[in-house]
């Protein structure tokens, strides 16, 4: 599972991750964490590298963008990340409906709060959590389902997208669907492909757009409803829960 640390206290940071690192052992996730000092900092980092986290925490008083404009801006960015706001103020509470936050913790925040917190992001980690394991060119890859982009279907060979590479395996599409078939996230376009609904961006006149820019054409039959069902997706964003 991808984090995100935005946050310009560096002893604050380094206490959130103390928390990241204890609950990571507790549950025996496979945390990855990476800290940025400013929105600015972290956008130009997710320019660069394009990898999109499963999980932000934001602080909101920081120098430059604060967290609630950082948030605003993913947002805008079609970014569907969970958000959780680490702040010592409770102004911003009711802010943080506005960007679907999954939650909202005060400054200093003790480790029961703190896993109050992490259970609202449990659908994520489970997701996060879930692997696929591949056999490519002889050597067994296990794929993150939260990596994965979409499924194509190539010539004898599913065509895997994922964050960092993009690879082929013997088979057929078919041969994966019981894998993906209680995930919420992963949707069917015909045939031909299976995509990651957190990394679809929009509808471009018949086609899908990826967050890679890559289209995925729809068969016509289908747009209304799967229209309908990105949309009920999106908007399927948990509200946030304050603690103060």
């Amino acid at each position: 599972m991808l984090i995100y640390i935005c946050d310009d206290s560096k002893s604050d940071c380094l206490r959130l991750m103390h928390h990241l690192s204890a609950y990571e052992n507790e549950i025996g996730a496979d945390f990855s964490t990476v800290a940025f000092s400013s929105g600015d900092e972290m956008f130009s980092y997710l320019k660069k590298h394009r990898e999109i986290p499963d999980l932000f925490f934001l602080d909101i008083y920081m120098e430059g963008k604060d967290g609630m404009e950082v948030a605003r801006e993913l947002r805008r960015q079609q970014v569907t990340s969970g958000i959780i706001f680490t702040t010592s103020s409770t102004e911003h509470a009711m802010d943080s409906y506005e960007v679907h936050a999954l939650y909202y913790l005060q400054k200093p925040f003790t480790h029961e709060h703190f896993l109050m917190a992490m259970q609202r992001c449990e659908a994520l980690i489970q997701t996060a959590q879930k692997k696929l394991s591949v056999s490519v060119k002889g050597k067994e890859l296990l794929i993150a389902f939260s990596d994965i982009l979409y499924l194509e279907t190539g010539r004898h060979t599913v065509i895997f997208h994922t964050r960092k590479e993009t690879f082929s395996v013997p088979g057929s599409l078919s041969r994966f669907a019981d894998a993906f078939a209680d995930t919420k996230n992963f949707l069917s376009c015909g045939r031909s492909y299976l995509v990651n609904l957190d990394f679809v961006d929009g509808f471009l006149n018949q086609d899908l757009i990826m967050s890679d820019n890559s289209l995925i054409p729809v068969p016509i039959r289908k747009q209304s409803e799967t229209a309908r069902i990105i949309e009920e997706y999106k908007n399927s964003l948990a509200k946030p829960t304050a603690t103060f």
